[in-house]
């Protein structure tokens, strides 16, 4: 462990090694980090145990991030008495990161010199499996980022994001059972990522509920769309399937196809089926996209995308 000053009280400890084979484990209990934490190796973190981060503080995990939660006693990551800076897990394409009933609040994006990432809480590559995981009340640009993993995710509550809730990058794998709510920008976006979502509930989202971009592949299925700018947008080469779904209460549009950056030269598509749409003028198709409502397509129009993107939603 790279000089973590973790501390309970007046005591202070160091985490201490298993195994040089398995890493690292912070003891349970309630702790506070007062500076940034790197951890070499995989980090492994006990129910009921609490960690208070200052402000200028972050954790770094070098390999997996291993936290055991259960529902009666969650692992909670959180500032002390503002925003703290994040978590960057950098493992590699073996590792198996896996998160379960835990909590990350008030992060404000891992920053310091050269390291600069967009998310709350930032995990890149390997399988990752979260289960019974909230964010709360971040300020970075995404709550959480995910980026060329394999995903398996149930029960991800996202809440209260002053930005995007959760950007997940050149992945694919599952997402379901999950909700988003209170975003100032997009609910769930992806860019290069082949994914399946069941069960997902989007609430009010200032932005695109659910953003398919960058030749992403996505099928959607029994899921919920309320109090939103745009329900769902298939964009730049992407390839979006929904099925026995809601989409209400929108400002601009339930669904769109559109096409944002010229270098992606495949169409766009969007295919709703047994979808209930409530609302006026649902749909928008601009020129040279796709977009099919129960097997009907759906007139294309001239679409100014700066325009678009300069509306505020």
């Amino acid at each position: 462990v790279y000089n973590p000053l973790i501390h309970n009280n007046e005591k202070e400890f160091q985490s201490f090694l298993i195994t040089q084979d398995l890493g690292w484990e912070i003891v349970q209990g309630t702790w506070t980090v007062d500076q940034k934490l790197i951890i070499n190796g995989d980090l492994y973190i006990n129910a009921g145990t609490k960690l208070l981060f200052s402000e200028d503080s972050y954790l770094v995990v070098k390999g997996a991030l291993k936290i055991y939660g259960t529902e009666k006693e969650p692992v909670i990551l959180e500032g002390i008495d503002s925003n703290w800076k994040g978590i960057y897990v950098l493992a590699d394409d073996n590792s198996d990161t896996v998160i379960l009933n835990a909590i990350f609040r008030n992060t404000s994006g891992v920053n310091d010199g050269l390291l600069s990432l967009t998310g709350g809480t930032n995990i890149y590559k390997g399988r990752v499996k979260l289960d019974s995981v909230d964010f709360e009340g971040t300020s970075a640009e995404d709550a959480l980022n995910i980026i060329q993993a394999e995903v398996d995710i149930k029960n991800l509550s996202v809440k209260d994001s002053f930005s995007d809730g959760f950007d997940c990058d050149y992945c694919k794998g599952v997402i379901i059972e999950s909700t988003f709510k209170n975003i100032g920008g997009d609910g769930l976006d992806f860019s290069g990522s082949k994914v399946l979502l069941e069960r997902l509930s989007f609430e009010s989202i200032k932005d695109k509920g659910l953003s398919v971009g960058e030749a992403s592949n996505v099928i959607l299925k029994d899921s919920v769309f309320k109090t939103i700018g745009v329900g769902i947008a298939s964009k730049d080469g992407s390839e979006a399937k929904v099925f026995d779904s809601s989409i209400t209460d929108y400002e601009l549009h339930a669904a769109m196809t559109y096409s944002k950056k010229k270098h992606f030269d495949v169409y766009s598509s969007l295919d709703l089926a047994n979808c209930s749409v409530i609302g006026d003028d649902p749909f928008l198709s601009q020129f040279n996209t796709n977009l099919t409502v129960d097997g009907v397509p759906q007139k294309e129009r001239d679409v100014n995308v700066e325009d678009l993107y300069s509306s505020g939603v």
